[in-house]
């Protein structure tokens, strides 16, 4: 063992940690359906089905589910300016009120997190690429993320 190189010291040290030989790495899909969702592996060579194959995880569900009902993208902006067109007067000497700077800095607040939210959301569709994980079941895999590509960050900017 004294006459062993560092590189095949570690490299026997490492082959005894009898990791499994099945053991598969993310594999990249590509989405050929939406409802249920169908994703295509080996070029659309393997199709794997929704709750047959393939299993969603919850992070991802969630993701997608936020604002389905449109109330954050649509409702709250609009009455979020209405809000801040508020104006107060004091009826006591008719000053002003500062309710207008917090409802402006409360609507600051509110627009920030509403597009926090909304950068989380999927928007899966058909022709997106997506992350795959094999479970420990043979055949069965789980949908992880979309995977962003140089088109989805530019449209996102405009």
């Amino acid at each position: 063992m004294l006459n062993e190189s560092f590189p095949e010291i570690l490299s026997k040290e490492l082959n005894k940690r009898n990791n499994p030989c099945d053991l598969k790495s993310i594999i990249i899909g590509k989405v050929a359906q939406i409802s249920p969702i169908i994703v295509q592996i080996e070029d659309g060579k393997i199709l794997l089905s929704e709750g047959e194959e393939l299993e969603i995880s919850e992070w991802f569900r969630f993701r997608c589910s936020i604002d389905s009902e449109g109330g954050l993208s649509s409702n709250v902006p609009e009455a979020l300016k209405n809000a801040k067109s508020i104006t107060e007067i004091h009826s006591q000497g008719g000053a002003q009120c500062q309710m207008k700077d917090a409802i402006s800095y409360l609507a600051e607040a509110i627009n920030t997190i509403n597009t926090e939210l909304l950068a989380l959301k999927c928007n899966l569709k058909k022709g997106d690429y997506v992350s795959i994980g094999s479970l420990e079941e043979d055949d069965k895999y789980i949908l992880l993320d979309k995977i962003l590509t140089p088109e989805d960050s530019n449209n996102k900017e405009k």
